[in-house]
């Protein structure tokens, strides 16, 4: 067979077939190469430049073993494009033969890869880079500082044995680390966001306190109740045979025990199992009512309240429970817009992404305001019965809400910054209004 004969087999492949040297230029490529590259002569400058190092790495061990090389690179063309390419290389005496084959469709691997819910790195240890990361991996924004991280934390893993657990930012991650070698000495690193579990787990520990919270306070309620009826009847009596100052302060005790007696009838009625009906209503309707009901009251406070329609949506709630829980957070809302100039309130709603449960879809209802915040030390506690900052308060109103919500299935979130505000977020099953 003939050189030009060879010459245009080659140039019949649908592989680009390149011959580099020692020193890592082209010296000779089939057609199809040449259009992808032009005329360009350094073949570590085809590559992304945080890859050329590594492929430069990878080709003096491929030469030094004398062993074949395959893997899967992004490629610049000579339109500054960059495309995927299947590369294969053979080290021979001069230098090397690289075939390069565009990537068309993935393989199987490669698309099982891709779709599983976990991220997937090859990192090679000696070049300190990633060299692979999958469809999950590469949508992770800090995933530099997530290798970072595991990286300080090998000892941790007793022996690769353990996964751990990693923050970066206000994200949670579990890591599984695994040696490899083969072309590249690093490691194999999974990982998973566990964020929303981790959110999760934290509300239902604040619903198991709760709970144990509200029977406690139930059984204490009513062991209360029948002594302060006692300590009633003595001050109505004492108020009738005294005169003065004297039967005045009976009458503040008599008084002060209405007040009190009416907090534990609350808390009776609220550590009472649900009554609560939840069906799918127009999240719009319930909202708009209590905009009305409570506009005059914030208007006088010079505090502005806005609807704001992400989403049109319908929740799974009980409407006057909802009707219920939105009135005590706007209340709560305007309470802390006193005394600061141009305070508003913002209701909003729309569809959520917070939850992966694709069986489950959920919306959310946002209660913001612009007012003096609640102290990260406290929010903590601000669900709890009888837990006030205000004066005057009674400390049912954010417990209330924390019931109704759990009631109907729902979850509450709160996130406060002192000075800039406070948003109450609320998610029930839900779907967009048709």
């Amino acid at each position: 067979m003939s050189v030009v004969s060879i010459g245009r087999l080659l140039d019949l492949s649908s592989d680009l077939l390149l011959e580099v040297d020692n020193r890592f230029r082209i010296v000779d490529r089939n057609t199809k190469a040449s259009r992808y590259f032009g005329k360009e002569e350094d073949f570590l400058s085809i590559f992304p430049s945080g890859y050329a190092r590594v492929v430069r790495s990878l080709l003096e061990n491929s030469r030094k073993n004398l062993q074949p090389l395959s893997l899967r690179v992004p490629v610049k063309t000579v339109e500054g494009e960059s495309k995927t390419f299947y590369m294969r290389v053979v080290p021979v005496e001069k230098g090397f033969y690289v075939s390069l084959k565009p990537e068309r469709k993935s393989g199987l691997a490669e698309e099982i890869i891709n779709s599983i819910d976990y991220g997937v790195v090859l990192y090679d240890s000696r070049n300190n880079s990633i060299i692979y990361r999958n469809r999950y991996a590469r949508e992770i924004g800090d995933i530099d500082k997530l290798m970072e991280e595991a990286l300080s934390r090998v000892d941790e893993t007793r022996g690769f044995r353990d996964p751990v657990e990693i923050q970066v930012g206000d994200r949670f991650f579990l890591v599984h680390m695994k040696p490899f070698s083969r072309n590249v000495e690093g490691y194999i690193v999974l990982f998973r966001d566990i964020t929303n579990e981790k959110r999760m787990q934290e509300l239902m520990s604040l619903v198991d306190r709760l709970t144990s919270v509200g029977i406690m306070a139930a059984a204490l309620a009513h062991e209360i109740k029948n002594p302060l009826a006692s300590v009633k009847i003595l001050a109505q009596t004492l108020a009738q045979d005294l005169d003065g100052e004297k039967r005045l302060m009976a009458q503040r005790i008599s008084r002060q025990v209405d007040r009190v007696n009416d907090l534990i009838s609350k808390l009776l009625f609220y550590s009472k199992p649900s009554t609560s009906r939840p069906r799918y209503i127009r999240a719009k309707e319930v909202i708009e009512e209590v905009i009305n009901i409570l506009e005059a009251q914030a208007s006088r406070e010079g505090v502005s309240i806005e609807y704001i329609e992400k989403e049109d949506v319908e929740v799974f709630v009980d409407p006057k429970d909802l009707q219920q829980i939105l009135i005590n957070l706007v209340l709560n809302a305007i309470d802390a817009c006193r005394g600061v100039d141009g305070c508003k309130i913002q209701i909003e709603t729309g569809m959520s992404s917070v939850f992966a449960d694709a069986t489950r879809k959920y919306a959310y209802i946002k209660v913001v305001d612009s007012g003096v915040g609640i102290p990260k030390d406290k929010q903590d506690r601000i669900f709890y019965p009888f837990y006030t900052t205000k004066e005057e308060g009674t400390g049912l109103g954010l417990y209330v809400v924390h019931k109704l919500v759990k009631d109907n299935e729902g979850i509450v979130e709160v996130d406060s910054e002192p000075g800039k505000g406070t948003t109450f977020t609320l998610y029930f099953k839900g779907r967009p209004y048709e």
